[in-house]
């Protein structure tokens, strides 16, 4: 069975999308400004240069980027024969093109996907998921992952990572593109494209990570009730979230902080032990995804 377009998640993507286009443009626009004062007339041509660059870049080199986090590697379906089978079958259910599969070497029970379309994704799974979950749980993982696939969630959680990283580089290292005295175009007053950077990045950084945690919420209901559809199993998709989140609490927090980056994308955080301000969690709590599958499970059963 395929899911149904999510229009609430397409809102909030589109959303995001636009106030990330605003802050780009407000980055990038005074990153000229600082180039043109740093460089004369070429510094307008060589920011837009740059900027262009980095994003053709990133779209282009995101999934590998989030693979190589985690030292995952795409398998074969000889090596991985049953594997690829899962990821085929649902990825037909789903309607979709089947994904790349890739194995990372963790012990920790995880998944994720990365994509910059649908024809061009990887589904990825450590070594502890394929060592703790079996059958029908199984398959509710791949098929949560599939359906970030088709939602196209991937590629809009990719563009806003990038602009925060890039923003918190600016704003942890600012002293590196003056000390904010001198004329600099700015009089006694100092540099003002220094102070107006640092603040666009301040709210670019801030603004992008909010965006981020809100998207990636919504987007796992979104991938949960997909995972149910598409396998018509929502009882295996909340036993699955129980048993990746039992291993989380189990693990040493040392070992969980070790790929921490990657929360916004695994099917669970990995700091499932941490008690973090709600508004900065990448995921709902796991309860009450179990809480909404279960809800799904009645409506399942009713038809």
């Amino acid at each position: 069975m395929q899911p149904k377009p999510d229009w609430s998640l397409r809102v909030r993507m589109l959303a995001a999308m636009a106030g990330m286009a605003a802050l780009y443009a407000a980055f990038v626009g005074v990153a000229a400004w600082w180039a043109t004062d740093a460089f004369g007339s070429t510094g307008l041509v060589l920011a837009v240069g740059v900027a262009g660059v980095l994003v053709a870049l990133q779209y282009k080199y995101a999934p590998d980027a989030a693979l190589r986090a985690l030292d995952a590697d795409r398998v074969s379906r000889s090596a991985y024969p049953d594997l690829h089978a899962r990821v085929s079958r649902l990825a037909n259910q789903a309607g979709v093109p089947e994904p790349d599969v890739a194995v990372a070497p963790q012990a920790q029970p995880n998944a994720f996907a990365t994509a910059t379309g649908r024809d061009d994704a990887v589904v990825a799974v450590t070594e502890g998921l394929l060592e703790r979950l079996q059958g029908d749980e199984l398959d509710a993982v791949l098929a949560h992952e599939i359906a970030h696939i088709k939602h196209r969630d991937a590629l809009v959680m990719s563009v806003v990572t990038f602009l925060v990283t890039v923003a918190a580089m600016v704003v942890r290292n600012f002293w590196w593109f003056g000390d904010g005295g001198g004329d600099g175009g700015g009089g006694d007053g100092g540099m003002p494209w220094l102070w107006a950077f640092v603040a666009v990045s301040a709210v670019a950084w801030l603004g992008g990570y909010l965006v981020s945690r809100a998207i990636s919420r919504h987007r796992e209901y979104a991938a949960d009730r997909g995972a149910a559809v598409i396998t018509g199993k929502p009882a295996a998709m909340a036993a699955a979230i129980e048993t990746i989140t039992a291993e989380m609490a189990a693990t040493p927090e040392r070992d969980l902080r070790d790929h921490a980056e990657m929360n916004a994308l695994f099917i669970v955080p990995a700091d499932a032990k941490s008690r973090l301000v709600r508004a900065m969690e990448t995921h709902p709590d796991p309860e009450k995804r179990v809480e909404r599958l279960s809800e799904l499970a009645g409506e399942f059963e009713g038809r």
